[in-house]
């Protein structure tokens, strides 16, 4: 009974989505049997209706998963990118971008550290030079020496 009315249903396919028959089906069925008939065909239109659906569904998860692994693959791709951006730079221009101070605050505390730095390394110069001057008069006398010994043999070889 199913297949039969599988087969009217797939021969009238122009059922109305409530349930509805069409002009074709309105004339006057007075019989039992054309009752079960059009109840199949109700039935069988739902299911269609659904099945529908379902696969309206299916196509837009589709959609949906496609422009999601869309996004991914350009991410990876955008992420690679960066990453091998990342290595042809070199180690200064990293240390550049370590040092380059991101806001206002940090500035000012690499500015802070920056003169305290300068004003210790002075007064431990100071602290040296004052303390150990005969050192400091012997170091300065061999760097003399040195300089002026390089280019008397610098001026040897020429000639």
């Amino acid at each position: 009974m199913q297949v039969r009315a599988w087969m009217l249903s797939a021969t009238t396919a122009h059922v109305d989505v409530k349930g509805r028959t069409s002009a074709l089906q309105s004339e006057g069925s007075t019989n039992a049997e054309d009752l079960e008939e059009l109840c199949c065909r109700q039935v069988t239109a739902a299911d269609i209706e659904l099945e529908k659906m379902r696969w309206d569904f299916v196509l837009a998860k589709l959609k949906y998963e496609h422009e999601d692994n869309e996004k991914q693959r350009l991410h990876e791709e955008r992420m690679e990118q960066i990453h091998q951006q990342a290595v042809k730079r070199s180690f200064s221009q990293g240390l550049q971008d370590l040092l380059r101070p991101p806001n206002q605050y940090a500035l000012f505390l690499y500015c802070f550290v920056f003169i305290h730095v300068i004003y210790t390394v002075k007064d431990l110069a100071f602290y040296f030079f004052q303390n150990h001057y005969l050192f400091c008069f012997a170091i300065v006398i061999f760097f003399i020496l040195k300089k002026i010994f390089q280019d008397y043999k610098n001026k040897k070889k020429c000639f």
